[in-house]
């Protein structure tokens, strides 16, 4: 899967966070590492969802990462500040496929698309989308 070129324009996005570079984040040569990216791109994700009403003590439901394409475009060095854009891309009968991107200032360093399956907390199974999430998620869904 290739991510979709409307990924890499900052423009996409309406929801965003802010991620602080760490030292501990880079590699040998002194980039950011994959394992740091990912990490990055896991705390968009869940930020939106808690926006949308999830990963709250008395939340039905959570989020399963079932599918991670991640294309990476760039270097990210330490100091930085880096901001994560989340959007929706699909809305599913039991998931939700994310697109999101890193940059540093308006340079996308990275891309993903995730699937997210929405999965009941008692039962541990897929369930469908709750009206609430889906008119949530709806929110994000297509270009800014």
């Amino acid at each position: 899967m290739t991510a979709s070129p409307i990924l890499t324009e900052p423009a996409a996005y309406r929801f965003w966070i802010e991620e602080r570079v760490r030292f501990a984040d880079l590699d040998a040569l002194g980039h950011v590492n994959n394992n740091a990216i990912g990490v990055y791109f896991e705390s968009g994700r869940v930020a939106l969802m808690e926006s949308c009403g999830g990963f709250r003590s008395d939340t039905p439901w959570s989020v399963v990462l079932a599918r991670s394409v991640i294309e990476y475009k760039a270097e990210l060095l330490y100091p930085a500040t880096a901001r994560v854009g989340v959007r929706v891309l699909r809305l599913g009968n039991s998931s939700v496929t994310l697109g999101s991107a890193i940059f540093n200032g308006d340079a996308v360093v990275a891309t993903q698309e995730g699937v997210c399956v929405i999965v009941d907390a008692a039962a541990h199974r897929p369930m469908p989308l709750p009206p609430p999430l889906r008119a949530a998620l709806s929110e994000h869904l297509g270009p800014a």
